[in-house]
């Protein structure tokens, strides 16, 4: 998809997976996210890694965008639990905001460009993230624009896989 946009070069990719989703993440008192925000961290993290252009020095100019059809729902079932029982978590009620998928990574990056989620199949998604990155690099002040698209299985496998993508540059 990526290699079919005209004047869209793929700079770095990274991927990141779970077979145990209760498992995922970092944790701590005062922050909580959700654990598939945490695989698109990791996913970030190791595109941004082997990516051989500095991205991370134009975090300011850099885009995240990000397709799940699964988005935070671990987080919303234990909030519902919680619910049930009377009590909410805060800390979790915020980590079950869907956005966080594309928040998390650009609070821990410093990454300042626009960030969008789209809560539709990957698949389905893809041509309108296309248009949008490329929007995003022509028009909206972004050098890169980082794209992950989160994959949830039956089984419960989680995946995500991340692109790095910039205008082509002769």
């Amino acid at each position: 998809m990526w290699a079919e946009l005209t004047g869209v070069d793929v700079v770095a990719t990274g991927r990141a997976g779970s077979t145990d989703l209760a498992g995922t993440g970092r944790r701590s008192v005062s922050f909580y996210a959700d654990p598939v925000a945490w695989l698109v961290v990791e996913a970030v993290e190791a595109a941004l890694a082997s990516a051989e252009v500095p991205v991370a020095t134009a975090v300011a100019e850099t885009g995240m965008l990000c397709a799940s059809t699964y988005a935070t729902r671990h987080t919303m079932r234990s909030v519902v639990a919680g619910a049930a029982r009377g009590r909410v978590s805060p800390l979790r009620f915020a980590g079950a905001n869907p956005g966080s998928l594309a928040g998390l990574p650009c609070i821990l990056f410093g990454l300042r460009g626009p960030s969008l989620l789209l809560t539709m199949p990957p698949e389905t998604a893809r041509p309108v993230m296309a248009t949008i990155a490329d929007a995003w690099l022509r028009h909206a002040g972004c050098q890169y624009v980082i794209v992950s698209e989160h994959q949830a299985r039956a089984d419960e496998t989680h995946s995500v896989t991340c692109l790095v993508v910039r205008r082509h540059r002769s």
